[in-house]
């Protein structure tokens, strides 16, 4: 059988893991200073790199920022491409696209 003190630390360190979420959360800024930074790719192809700055430059594409509490969305556009992004810790990742 499971032990009080068990129980106990278990919820304290589950209320601490969602803590750490709420405040790491990043926000639409925080976005737009990170796909300025790394949309950019130094590495690939020349279309890619032009790829990544027409991406990246915000007069040419827009987003939908969506925010969870825990972790935040964006579904980036430009013309017919379309990536997702998934921003969670501080950290943003792709998810989706191309």
């Amino acid at each position: 059988m499971i032990g009080f003190k068990t129980v106990v630390m278990g919820a304290i360190g589950v209320v601490a893991v969602v803590l750490v979420l709420v405040v790491s959360c990043p926000d639409e800024d925080s976005f737009n200073r990170w796909a300025k930074k790394a949309l950019v790719s130094e590495s690939g192809s020349g279309l890619e790199k032009a790829k990544g700055k027409a991406l990246a430059t915000q007069a040419n594409w827009t987003a939908d920022y969506e925010g969870h509490v825990l972790w935040a969305t964006v579904d980036a556009y430009q013309g017919g491409t379309e990536l997702r992004y998934l921003g969670i810790v501080g950290t943003w990742f792709q998810i989706g696209g191309e």
